[in-house]
């Protein structure tokens, strides 16, 4: 049988076609899906395709009674590569709509973007009024200002075959301010198509003293300059608050976030890629997965991250907080530090209240500049341990580490210090009135530094 014969014969071909078809239409007809995220996840389906593929094939030569087709033939190869072709190129787009979320990557090579102003006239609202934005794709952004009207520019893209036949379906679309029991809701109607959504940004200037919803599925949102709450939702796309006068909460499905001038609390929940929160009047609240890095500094009152790693509690935190996929970095909290996590290196500079570290697979770093006056706890499996106290601290020390040993700058008559076979361990008091120093851990060596 020849090759021809062979590569007629295989069903590989066939599937491949479907399954780019149904990718194409599915982007075409439902671009919200994300196929590039999809396919990331999703890819060993190729390898199933081909093992089924293969499989009718056999089946196929058995009935038939011919030679099995080989396990690729020519044109199989050719278009596999097409196949791969494709497919990073869905999720090459989807990496950078989530990088850039205002930006649309068209993958249909037979239609272009158009896109055109949208007039939204403007309306006036009281003092102090609750807010609400949405829009189903697209970005928003949102100025407070000394006004009393909500004034919106908005930014309207389609994509089409032609200019006109993408500028009759933008027709449809519409921004609606209505007024509610709760408020006024300003809204994108008409973004919904059988040929593809419609983008709307929205550029929206308030009232200063209104308080804030704003809410978008598939885009960025900006907002500064609001004296009220604030409330921010975005699905894939990042947000940035600036000098809010109240609270914020932001929830994030795949983007970052960045919160600096906060008057109140400011929370963030769900999950994404970067962190940056800083001059913070309240509480900053972190929950979630972030895979970071993860970036605070000077928040006036708690300081609390919790992932599935990782669970931080700083009071105070005057200087910084810097944690990534490998690493937690702490400087400068003046009161006390609670640290629980495993995998992950620690360094830990000037906590002033108490300090209890709980890490595995890991070294664990400390420097006091001044002499403690709180506790300090530290326990860690599989990793060194590393304090450094200055000269004139006085304190109370129990160190031990199992497979390992202890070495000690400090040569006080009281402190006793022994390293045996498998044990290494420090006891003892310098000073008097001192604090107490805990320390336990497996399989690395326990440092006790003297600064000048």
């Amino acid at each position: 049988m020849s090759d021809a014969a062979h590569d007629r014969s295989s069903a590989f071909k066939g599937l491949l076609l479907i399954l780019i078809g149904s990718l194409f239409l599915l982007h075409r007809f439902y671009p919200e899906l994300g196929i590039g995220h999809l396919i990331r996840v999703y890819w060993p389906v190729l390898l199933i395709v081909w093992g089924v593929a293969k499989l009718i094939d056999h089946l196929s030569a058995q009935r038939a009674g011919g030679v099995r087709p080989p396990i690729l033939s020519g044109g199989e190869v050719a278009l596999l590569i097409l196949t791969i072709v494709v497919l990073v190129g869905f999720a090459v787009g989807d990496i950078v709509r989530k990088g850039h979320p205002g930006m649309r990557i068209n993958v249909d090579p037979f239609s272009e973007k158009y896109s055109e102003s949208l007039e939204v006239p403007p309306a006036k609202i009281p003092a102090g009024a609750m807010l609400t934005i949405q829009t189903g794709l697209g970005s928003i952004s949102v100025h407070g200002g000394d006004v009393d009207q909500v004034r919106v520019s908005a930014n309207q893209s389609a994509s089409g075959h032609s200019e006109h036949a993408a500028r009759e379906r933008m027709k449809d679309a519409r921004v609606i301010l209505d007024k509610n029991d709760g408020g006024y809701l300003l809204h994108v109607v008409g973004q919904e198509s059988f040929h593809g959504n419609i983008a709307v940004d929205l550029d929206v200037q308030v009232p200063k003293s209104i308080s804030l919803t704003a809410t978008t599925p598939r885009g960025s949102i900006s907002v500064s300059d609001i004296a009220g709450g604030v409330t921010a939702t975005a699905d894939n796309g990042d947000v940035e608050i600036h000098d809010s006068g109240s609270d914020v909460t932001v929830a994030l499905r795949n983007g970052d976030a960045r919160i600096t001038g906060v008057r109140g609390d400011a929370r963030i929940t769900g999950k994404g890629n970067e962190v940056e929160v800083s001059d913070v009047a309240g509480d900053a609240t972190l929950e979630g997965d972030f895979y970071g890095p993860i970036r605070v500094r000077n928040v006036a009152k708690t300081t609390h991250y919790s992932s599935q790693r990782s669970d931080l509690t700083l009071l105070h935190l005057t200087g910084r907080l810097e944690l990534d996929a490998g690493q937690i970095e702490i400087a400068d909290v003046a009161g006390f530090a609670k640290i629980t996590t495993h995998n992950k290196d620690i360094e830990v500079e000037n906590v002033t209240g108490r300090l209890q570290i709980v890490d595995s697979h890991g070294n664990i770093v400390v420097h006091c500049s001044d002499p403690p006056r709180e506790e300090i706890d530290i326990v860690n499996d599989s990793g060194e341990v590393d304090l450094t106290l200055p000269a004139k601290a006085a304190f109370e020390i129990s160190a031990v580490t199992r497979g390992g040993e202890v070495q000690s700058d400090f040569e006080d008559a009281s402190l006793k210090q022994s390293n045996d076979s498998d044990t290494g361990r420090l006891t003892g008091r310098v000073g008097t009135r001192g604090p107490k120093i805990n320390i336990v851990t497996s399989y690395g060596t326990i440092y006790l530094r003297r600064s000048s």
